[in-house]
């Protein structure tokens, strides 16, 4: 029995062999024998079908490629689209294969069964007219029953091809992309039942100027119906997979005549990534790092039809319960998270029309318990109803939504915050009243440690109150690195400041501190003997400050008791009452700072100087950048009027050739100390030594203009000698100085020598006139002899009063630029603070 078996299994073996074979050796001769008959024949009954040019780079018949089928194999494909001149293509593919029936074949009934597309462009449009591009077959007529080569496509390949849909006369676009996807396709006339199995990346669906979805990745399995009288897509069901969660879809769309849409999707078991997946990612930003546990449902519809100037409506309902939201990065989550909500457009190419409502958010952040609520009317103007109630960590809160700019931070703030109104209308002062804003936040030994700036904030506390537009500040306090601060007042027009990128805000504050540290404020870095320095005032920074300063530390400048104000507006900076202790003495201050103009920063300044130390003012202002009269030579106090004006850049160097200064100067009990000119003026004087000079009061009037300053007549009496001294020292350390001084009669100069040098004065006195030119490194001291004493003390007396009519006439313009205290908040009509 068992060798019965055997001899009929050989049997059967070798039978299927023999149909093996006879299969094989179909296909090769029909693909050696037929090969250029199949490929003449198949172009010949293609073209009688299609309306557009097609253009091949080369053909082939295969009979392995899909054994045991015959393949059609074509490289360089382009199929040229039906607009009127055919000058785009409707498809471009590097290849395209065609597998039909060997046997059917041979009897030149080609009947297509299967079609592989590999590296494809197909680009479907529609003209603002309506006409379209892919009417690339000819109208059905009695030669159809003739035709040799049919479409029965029960499979279709694609591998790598692209789809792009534009459609100029809706503003719809979509492009999508296989990677890998089979699907069949059977036709009934104009109709077209196709189903669909593989995976899809959808790089954008635009709709006017919405963006409805970017960057999606798909597996997808679906089937659908194709009508193409009535240009009619009808999908019949469909389950798309995105990050492992599943989704349905069904639904049509038709574009005949006016295009028109009802689709459904929704999921029971969705999550947060994969809703942030579908949502644009230029949209979602820093939403990617979030993933959740527990379930998202949701349930989307698009329906209506897309007109010119109207889309159809969109309604989203969603929500999730109980479930955990964490970031990837941080591993910090927000816990037992509720909520439900619905986004809904009437129009989806209006965004007047959309609204986005969250009756009820609750959760739990580092185990604390926090509420809220929001509804969103309207996304281009809107109207907001907001509310916010929790205990929030500002470690976890920082954990879970990463601020850029700041590192790491701790404390508490006990938040509870209402909002209703359109943050539009904050900017305006007449709409005003319309916007309801309350609340109170609670700061609670706040610390934050902050990337680019280096001092840290710390120990932050105080109350801040909301009152409509305003926030009032309550004793807050804390330190900024060195500096330490204590605030009350106002921070007015701050939630549109917030919520807006050009709006200002303006600070009403009564500002204390026991230290102000400049140099570590202005480099904004760690190192504390950084000179860098970036000086800048923002465009929307508005402020009236009065300031209790007991200490600031700007290089050597280092005053105590600072007591005035502070104005800031328009990116200029008023004070005209500030005061301070530094150097022996108090000083006196009022100014504008203007730094309007891009890394300039323009300064206008009136001082007064009471009883200070000579010797510490060039100290403090590092011997003013030059080494030819510096702190070590002088000592005495001086009383001083300085008007000034002058150009520093945004690093608050000068630029030298901008400063002009009258400065009306006495100085009391003064001392001039191995200053090297007067070692030199000694032989001339018949004097043994200069080097110690004392005198009990000098006064003059001091001009700066022109990168020079000028020294009037001036009249020195001395321990030693009575000395009149006037001159030029410029910037670049040029020195041209004029000396007169009493000729002692103990020894006579020699007469050729000194020969008009020498004048007798009033009182019958020989008086010498010397001069002292040169550089500060580099200069000589010798008889003045020109005739031009006169005009000199003249022309710089001259100097003098031109430039104290200057400053007089500059100080009457600063006052028309202040403003009264109740103006400097006006926020005007345009929301710029400019009149209109």
């Amino acid at each position: 029995m068992s060798r019965v078996i055997r001899k009929v299994f050989r049997k059967i073996i070798f039978s299927l062999l023999i149909v093996v074979g006879m299969l094989v050796v179909s296909s090769i001769i029909v693909t050696y024998l037929y090969k250029d008959r199949l490929i003449n024949h198949f172009i010949r009954e293609a073209n009688k079908s299609l309306n557009t040019p097609v253009d091949v780079g080369r053909m082939d018949v295969s009979a392995l490629a899909h054994f045991p089928r015959i393949s059609l194999l074509m490289y360089d494909v382009k199929i040229k689209d039906s607009f009127p001149g055919h000058e785009n293509d409707l498809l471009s593919a590097e290849r395209m294969d065609f597998t039909f029936n060997p046997f059917s074949a041979l009897f030149g009934d080609i009947t297509i069964d299967e079609v592989s597309l590999t590296n494809a462009v197909c680009q479907l449009k529609t003209s603002r007219s309506g006409d379209i591009n892919y009417l690339i077959f000819k109208a059905p007529s009695d030669s159809v029953k003739s035709e040799r080569v049919r479409l029965d496509l029960s499979q279709i390949h694609l591998s790598d091809v692209r789809f792009q849909y534009d459609n100029a006369r809706t503003e719809v676009l979509v492009a999508v992309r296989s990677s890998e996807l089979s699907a069949s396709l059977s036709a009934f006339g104009p109709a077209y039942d196709i189903a669909a199995n593989g995976q899809v990346h959808i790089d954008s669906i635009i709709s006017g100027k919405w963006e409805m979805a970017r960057a999606i990745d798909l597996s997808l399995q679906t089937r659908l119906a194709y009508n193409d009288s009535i240009k009619l897509v009808d999908i019949q069901e469909a389950e798309l997979i995105t990050l492992n969660k599943p989704f349905s879809l069904n639904g049509f769309y038709a574009f005949l005549d006016t295009p028109e849409i009802d689709i459904h999707a929704a999921s029971e078991d969705f999550n947060v990534e994969s809703v942030i997946a579908l949502l644009p990612k230029a949209s979602t930003g820093t939403l990617q790092q979030y993933v959740s546990e527990g379930n998202v449902h949701f349930d989307l519809g698009l329906k209506g039809k897309w007109e010119d100037n109207k889309g159809p409506a969109l309604s989203i309902k969603f929500g999730m319960k109980n479930s955990t939201i964490r970031h990837g990065g941080t591993g910090m989550t927000l816990d037992d998270v509720s909520l439900s909500g619905l986004l809904a457009m009437k129009d989806v190419l209006n965004s007047h029309s959309a609204s986005l409502e969250l009756p009820s958010v609750a959760g739990k952040l580092n185990r604390a318990p926090f509420t809220g609520a929001l509804s969103w009317q309207d996304f281009l103007d809107p109207f907001l109803q907001l509310s916010f109630n929790g205990d929030l960590d500002v470690e976890s809160m920082l954990k879970f939504y990463p601020v850029k700019g700041i590192r790491s931070g701790r404390g508490t703030i006990l938040a509870n915050i209402n909002f209703e109104g359109k943050p539009e209308q904050l900017k305006y002062k007449k709409f005003i009243n319309r916007v309801k804003t309350s609340g109170e936040l609670a700061l609670n030994a706040i610390y934050l440690d902050f990337t680019e700036i280096g001092p840290g904030l710390r120990n932050l506390n105080g109350g801040l109150r909301f009152s409509n537009n305003d926030l009032a500040l309550s004793d807050v306090s804390g330190k900024f690195g060195r500096s330490d601060f204590l605030l009350n007042g106002y921070f007015k027009n701050v939630i549109a400041y917030l919520l807006f990128e050009d709006e200002p805000v303006g600070v009403d504050a009564r500002l204390k501190s026991n230290l102000i540290d400049l140099d570590e404020l202005l480099s904004l870095q760690d190192s504390e003997n950084n000179d860098s320095y970036s000086f800048g005032i923002s465009k929307r920074l508005r402020v009236l400050f009065d300031c209790e300063i007991d200490r600031l530390n700007f290089r050597r400048f280092h005053p105590t008791n600072i007591r005035g104000d502070l104005k800031i507006r328009e990116q200029i900076a008023f004070t005209d009452r500030l005061s301070f202790t530094n150097m022996g003495g108090k000083m006196q201050l009022s100014g504008m700072a203007d730094a309007s103009k891009k890394k300039l920063v323009r300064i206008s300044t009136n001082f007064k100087l009471d009883h200070i130390a000579v010797d510490s003012i060039f100290y403090v202002f590092e011997n003013f950048d030059q080494n030819f009269l510096e702190d070590r030579h002088l000592k005495g106090n001086i009383d001083a009027t300085v008007d000034a004006e002058m150009i520093l850049s945004d690093q608050l160097k000068l630029y030298p050739e901008t400063l002009r200064s009258h400065i009306t100067a006495t100085i009391r009990n003064g001392e001039l100390n191995n200053f090297e000119p007067m070692q030199k003026l000694a032989p001339y004087l018949d004097e043994g030594e200069l080097r110690h000079l004392r005198f009990s009061e000098l006064a003059n009037d001091i001009v700066i203009r022109d990168k020079t300053i000028y020294l009037p007549k001036m009249e020195v009496g001395s321990n030693v000698t009575d000395i009149v001294i006037s001159g030029t020292h410029t910037f670049d350390q040029k020195i041209n100085y004029s000396v007169q001084a009493p000729l002692q009669s103990k020894k006579r100069r020699d007469s050729d020598e000194a020969f008009g040098a020498i004048e007798e004065d009033a009182s019958g006195r020989a008086m010498l006139f010397l001069k002292i030119v040169g550089t500060t490194s580099d200069y000589y001291v010798n008889y003045d002899k020109e005739n031009v004493k006169k005009k000199i003390s003249q022309d710089l007396k001259k100097e003098a009063d031109e430039l104290k009519t200057i400053f007089k006439n500059k100080g009457k313009e600063q006052e028309t630029l202040e403003l009264k205290e109740d103006e400097y908040f006006d926020w005007d009509d345009d929301g710029k603070g400019n009149k209109n």
